[in-house]
């Protein structure tokens, strides 16, 4: 009876041994792939960083007669954060391409991945913001202080390596891992604007200024529309699951983490109190740094592949 059961058991152990070689055999060569689906952004961290003087400092506010002061909070060319804020981007679409190999349970993987993300509109907020905390005071209750993100888009390519579990089944579950880089561009507005005239005269400033340049300052707007771009380095997890439809053909889904560095970008005002955008002196440009943390998501996509 003993030997009866050894020989079945090793029977068994064969047939698995060779079924399992036939399915790495199937599933060795080169291989093509599409896959489609929707990315769910992180939230990210935006920060503006520049030189923020007091508006009574600016030159161009003030009739040709009056000097603007020249104390030393007009003189602090000091960069600060203006404006930090955390958003939110709605889910998005991406669509992609892979070539690949397969060499039994591993697999290699070059992909390209077009990914367009949504766009998001928060307070403009912050507790260490320049422009929220020393300017309060000088903002219209008919013009909301606002943030906005948008057109944030990224083509990556990122090398992967995967292991598929084999089976006899036509079921194929995988994990995987994935580095490389990312185009990544992200668009940014932000406008305030100061109190009417007769509500803009009516604020206690101190130190007071003439009353001609606020007069000039009433109402003006400063707005910030740029765009922050670059290639940064990030990493991805993979896991999927892939249906044989035909012999060389399979279908299947797939959910990936990514992360990836962070975007900066040297920008310059679009206005600044309505008028150029220079800085208090009336001459140096008003740039700011603008820079986009967090940038990374999450993803489910449906896969395609055709092995050569």
């Amino acid at each position: 009876m003993r030997f009866w059961v050894v020989c079945v058991g090793a029977g068994v152990c064969v047939l698995g041994s060779a079924g399992n070689a036939a399915a790495q055999e199937n599933r060795s060569g080169f291989y093509v792939g599409l896959e489609m689906g929707a990315p769910f952004p992180s939230a990210v961290d935006s920060t503006v960083t520049g030189v923020s003087h007091p508006t009574r400092c600016d030159r161009l506010l003030y009739p040709a007669s009056i000097s603007p002061p020249d104390d030393a909070a007009c003189r602090d060319n000091t960069p600060a954060v203006m404006a930090a804020n955390t958003l939110a981007p709605d889910p998005g679409f991406s669509s992609g391409v892979t070539f690949g190999y397969m060499a039994g349970g591993p697999r290699f993987e070059v992909e390209y991945l077009n990914r367009y993300q949504g766009d998001d509109v928060q307070p403009l907020g912050g507790a260490e913001s320049a422009v929220v905390a020393d300017k309060n005071t000088e903002w219209s209750r008919d013009a909301p202080l606002e943030e906005w993100i948008g057109d944030y888009h990224a083509h990556q390519v990122l090398a992967n390596v995967y292991y598929d579990f084999l089976s006899d089944s036509s079921w194929t579950p995988y994990v995987g891992a994935g580095v490389g880089g990312s185009a990544t561009e992200v668009s940014y507005y932000t406008q305030v604007t100061r109190k009417p005239e007769a509500e803009y005269l009516q604020i206690e400033f101190d130190p007071d200024w003439p009353e001609a340049a606020k007069r000039a300052a009433a109402g003006t707007t400063s707005i910030l529309d740029a765009k922050a771009d670059g290639t940064v380095f990030g990493f991805q997890l993979l896991a999927g699951l892939d249906y044989a439809w035909t012999e060389r053909t399979s279908l299947g889904g797939k959910a990936r983490w990514s992360r990836f560095g962070d975007v900066s970008d040297e920008v310059t005002w679009t206005q600044v109190r309505g008028h150029a955008p220079v800085r208090a002196d009336g001459v140096t440009p008003l740039d700011s740094t603008l820079e986009f943390g967090g940038i990374g998501y999450w993803a489910v996509t449906f896969t395609l592949k055709h092995r050569f």
